[in-house]
């Protein structure tokens, strides 16, 4: 989205006179969404963030529910993330963003639960929220691990149905619902070689999987699998190493994986 959003920038070819700025704290001051579109075009959107960094204005979009950053001053704009010392600078902002997001709408999205897995032995240690869709084959192959990592790690998956295939994959989270499916019934996958999804369209389901939506929405999510550990940090895709590395290692820091 960004390419498209950014598609013509302008290109100051002066830019590190402006650089040269970098003992101004007040470069932020007067950056709006006006003063942008003086230089690049930008739908419909929201500032959620300013913060000035290495003497230029950091601004995060929220456009549709992406967060888009670009860097500014009153002369110029730079779209895309800023590195320094091998770190992703722009990344780390976001992060923040989100995980604020997800613990704002955290007790909303325990109401789109559909089903949990949890260790078969000893007390739940952590909590991690999976965004999955019934017939996306990369949340099936993150899901064919929960049960082996709710049992290594202590940890309880709740599963939050949300599908990005409709409409059959929104009619299978409908049908799961209305089912009553456990966790267990759930992965074991068998329910979907049934063909009965038009016998179950309930309206509990409907409801569900509609409220879901709205949630899942909010917090931005374009894809799935998505997973939410309980402090908000978030790792897309079915990225099990880095998943297991945030469980092995905690929910005290933050961190983002790809």
């Amino acid at each position: 989205m960004r390419a498209k959003i950014f598609s013509l920038i302008l290109v100051v070819t002066l830019a590190l006179a402006g650089l040269c700025m970098a003992g101004d704290s007040d470069v932020c001051k007067t950056i709006t969404l006006a003063s942008l579109k003086k230089h690049v075009p930008i739908p419909p959107a929201k500032i959620v963030s300013k913060r000035e960094v290495n003497g230029l204005c950091e601004v995060i979009m929220d456009i549709k529910g992406e967060l888009v950053p670009v860097y500014a001053t009153e002369k110029y704009v730079i779209a895309g993330e800023m590195f320094e010392n091998r770190t992703q600078v722009t990344q780390s902002q976001i992060n923040q963003i989100n995980a604020k997001k997800f613990l704002t709408l955290k007790e909303q999205v325990d109401k789109c639960v559909a089903m949990t897995v949890k260790p078969k032995a000893g007390a739940v240690r952590k909590t991690v929220y999976l965004i999955t869709d019934p017939v996306c084959p990369y949340c099936h192959r993150a899901e064919s691990k929960l049960k082996e990592y709710a049992d290594k790690y202590g940890a309880e998956f709740k599963l939050v149905l949300y599908s990005v295939h409709p409409p059959i994959g929104r009619q299978k989270a409908i049908e799961a619902v209305c089912r009553g499916l456990s966790a267990e019934q759930y992965l074991a996958d068998a329910w979907k070689k049934e063909n009965k999804t038009q016998d179950y369209q309930c309206e509990k389901g409907k409801k569900l999987i509609s409220e879901t939506e709205h949630v899942v929405r909010e917090l931005g999510v374009r894809g799935v699998p998505m997973f939410y550990l309980s402090d908000g940090t978030l790792i897309r895709g079915a990225n099990m190493r880095a998943l297991a590395r945030a469980l092995g290692r905690g929910e005290k820091k933050l961190s983002y994986a790809r």
